[in-house]
This record gives C-alpha cells, sequence and structure tokens, in this order.
C-alpha cells in the first residue's frame, strides 16, 4: 500500500472535489423546482448554463442518486441529515467496486488507520486479513501483552460478529471500527474456531504495537521475525541486521508468516538493505504506465532463509519475490497468499480518505503472483494441532517444522 503524494493524485484529489461540487451545486440549482421524472429536460430548458456533452453525461450518471435524495426529503416522515445520508453513499460507492482492498474512510476512520499505520492505538490488538477465499476476517498475528491476547484470541481465529452484528471481509475496516474504541470500554467479539464458535468480551486499552523481533538463535544464526511493514519496521529490521552483523551470525532467517503487507515504501528499503543493486518491484496501473523501484549494492550479504505461509501477502511477497528472483536466499513454508496488487490513499480536506487499489506489482522476473501466490523453495507443512494451540508467531521453536527445517539449511550450507 503506497499514499499517493504526487502531482497526478493531486489533481486527482482536486478534480474528485471540483466534480462533487459541480454536481451536487448543478442538480440543487437545476432542480430544486421540479421533480425527479422532468430532471432531465429541466436541463435543456433552463438555458443559463453552458455545460460540454462530456460534462452533461457525467451530470445523468448522477440523476438517480439526486432523485432519491429528493424524494427522501420530501416525502420522508421526518428530517433527515443530507451530510450523513451523502456519507453512507461515498461508503457504498466504493463498495460497489466489488474490491476487498478498496475502501472509503470517514474522517473517524482515516484517524484510527493513520494511528495503526504509526504503530499506537486503542483497541483489543490484534492483525487482521480480509480473506476473499472465504469471505472471512481472518486474524494473522495477536500482539504480546495484547486485550485480544488475554481474553484468549488465537491467530487463525475467523472473526464473524462484533457487537452481534455480522461483519464479512468486504466490511473489515468498519468491523475494526468497531473494535476499536475507549480504553477501559468492552467490545464482544465472536470468532470461528474449526467448527467452534467462542464469543470474548475484550476490554479495550491502549496497543502499542512492535512491528519486529529479532533474536540470535543456537548455532549464531540471526533471526528476524517481520509482523508488519508499517511503523518502525523498518527501523527495527535495520537494528535486526546490525545486531547480526555484530555477533558475525552464520545466517540469517526472516519471518514472513502471517505477515499480512502493510507500505510498499518498506518493503522496498527492507530489501535494499539484504539485495544487491537492482529491480525490487515494478507496478502497472490500468493505463500501462509502470514505475519502478530500485536498490543500490550496498548490502548485508549473509546466508538467508524466508519463512512463508498462506497468509503472508502483499509487501510480505514482494520482498520474499525479491529474494527470490535475486537468488539471494531459500523460500521455506507453504505458498504465500497472492495478493499481487497495490492500494494507494488519498486524503480528502475534511479528514476523510480512499484506500482504492490503483495497480498490479510484478516482481524482478516480471511475474504477477495475484491470486496465484508464491511458492517456496522448500515446502514444509506445520502441525495443524500445534499451531492451534500455540498460534504461528508463538510456536515454541522445537515445535515449529518450518523454524527447524530454516535452520537445517543453514547449518548445512544448503541455502540459495
Amino acid at each position: 500500500m503506497a499514499r499517493l503524494r504526487r502531482k497526478e493524485w493531486r489533481t486527482l484529489k482536486r478534480n474528485h472535489i471540483i466534480a462533487s461540487v459541480l454536481v451536487l451545486a448543478l442538480l440543487t440549482a437545476l432542480c430544486a423546482s421540479a421533480g425527479a421524472s422532468s430532471m432531465l429536460p429541466m436541463f435543456k430548458q433552463q438555458g443559463n448554463i453552458t455545460i460540454s456533452r462530456e460534462e452533461y453525461n457525467r451530470l445523468r450518471q448522477y440523476e438517480k442518486l439526486d432523485a432519491l435524495l429528493q424524494l427522501i426529503q420530501m416525502y420522508y416522515y421526518e428530517d433527515v441529515d443530507t451530510d450523513e445520508m451523502l456519507e453512507s453513499a461515498a461508503f457504498g460507492l466504493v463498495a460497489g467496486i466489488g474490491d476487498v482492498y478498496s475502501t472509503y474512510y470517514s474522517k473517524e476512520d482515516m484517524e484510527a488507520f493513520n494511528e495503526e499505520t504509526e504503530g499506537e492505538y486503542a483497541g483489543i490488538g490484534c492483525q487482521l486479513l480480509a480473506d476473499p477465499t472465504d469471505q472471512l476476517i481472518t486474524v494473522t498475528r495477536v500482539f504480546k501483552g495484547s486485550p485480544a491476547e488475554e481474553a484468549g484470541m488465537r491467530t487463525g481465529d475467523k472473526i464473524v460478529y462484533v457487537n452481534d452484528v455480522y461483519y464479512s471481509a468486504y466490511e473489515m475496516d468498519a468491523a475494526v471500527d468497531v473494535m476499536r474504541g475507549t480504553p477501559g470500554e468492552s467490545v464482544k467479539v465472536t470468532v470461528m474456531r474449526g467448527l467452534e464458535t467462542i464469543d470474548f468480551d475484550i476490554t479495550r486499552k491502549v496497543v502499542n504495537i512492535n512491528y519486529v523481533e529479532h533474536q540470535i538463535l543456537d548455532g549464531n544464526i540471526g533471526y528476524v521475525m517481520v509482523f508488519d511493514f508499517l511503523g518502525d519496521a523498518v527501523e527495527g529490521f535495520a537494528r535486526a541486521l546490525k545486531s547480526f552483523e555484530e555477533a558475525g551470525v552464520c545466517g540469517m532467517i526472516i519471518d514472513l508468516r502471517n505477515n499480512g503487507g502493510g507500505l510498499l515504501d518498506a518493503s522496498v528499503a527492507m530489501a535494499d538493505m539484504i539485495l544487491p543493486a537492482g529491480t525490487v518491484v515494478s507496478m502497472r496501473d490500468k493505463y500501462d504506465n509502470e514505475e519502478v523501484f530500485e536498490i543500490d549494492n550496498e548490502y548485508y550479504d549473509v546466508p538467508m532463509v524466508v519463512l512463508v505461509n498462506g497468509y503472508s501477502a502483499s509487501a510480505s511477497e514482494i520482498l520474499s519475490g525479491a529474494i527470490r528472483d535475486y537468488g539471494e536466499g531459500t523460500l521455506v513454508g507453504t505458498t504465500t497468499f497472492g495478493k499481487g496488487v497495490v492500494q494507494s490513499v488519498v486524503d480528502f480536506p475534511d479528514g476523510s480518505g480512499l484506500k482504492v487499489t490503483t495497480a498490479r506489482y510484478y516482481t524482478p522476473s516480471g511475474e504477477c503472483i495475484h491470486e496465484v501466490g508464491i511458492e517456496p523453495h522448500v515446502t514444509v507443512e506445520l502441525d495443524e494441532e500445534v499451531v492451534t494451540l500455540y498460534g504461528i508467531n508463538n510456536l515454541p521453536h522445537d515445535q515449529d517444522a518450518q523454524l527447524q527445517k530454516a535452520i537445517e539449511l543453514i547449518e548445512s550450507g544448503e541455502v540459495r
């Protein structure tokens, strides 16, 4: 996910706002004294505003929306909040795309989104993924010491109800908005764990998110777990590499399991630290415009294994795909999620925002892994009972078959 700060997106934002103002102003001025059925003829009869055919056809797209608004204002038995209705229409407009990764954010939602990106927020403390395969909200990480962990939530749980309201994967952001709130207040979260349904009453509190953890394993092997490409992830990754370099480790394991992604720039910055010069990733939009992200030749060179699984997505796949294509490391685990599209965020002046899928991305070899994923060099399955018992991010090292395979490859010198 990348924030749009370039000139074309400033232009898009300005044009979007101008278009919205024109639509509301023109429809209000031209239709205020006419019924919905006579709306279009009146455009022609007034004669006091000249617009192009293209502008006229664009205004016609909004005919039904304005007719609905007028009918409700005229006939609904109580006064209505027009601003609230238009805000709801914005949510519906973006939902109409049918893309689980695109969403409209209200001002409050945008503030919460920015809080999580920066690494601190008030909520229950779990990382989520909108899974289009079963259309359910999947818990991919439960933060240590969080209210969710204290209540008993686990990685792999499927959130189905929040405060007894059902939320699908397409409504994940709305569910997150409900789970956040005032510290000290509780929220009811209902999950599916296998065939079992479990209710949790969780008391919200301020959650400080650490996006990277590292340690040096027996045998002088560096191990770094990257939970998300957000907040302090780049700085945390740099600290891990410095620690490994000072210790003179014989190899490094990067754990991207259940890492659902984050910021594109963060994945590129991390690739720059561990890969030689070249292309990390390229993006192409629907107009076939291409943007290429390059890195230099200064990097930490050490035998490397990357752990991935079915919930390693987006920015995780950008980094692991680059490592694979460069031939600089060995991927161990199971096939990744397959999210080969990039979202961009547009901020509006009123504090609201839009997250929208804007491009496909391609690995250095030119492969688009969307809805396909990346197959590891070495496939290793985990014991499901162990995963259910501990959660993927809390597995005891001696019961983590994928980690043990990574250690074996480094110690035997079989890393690519």
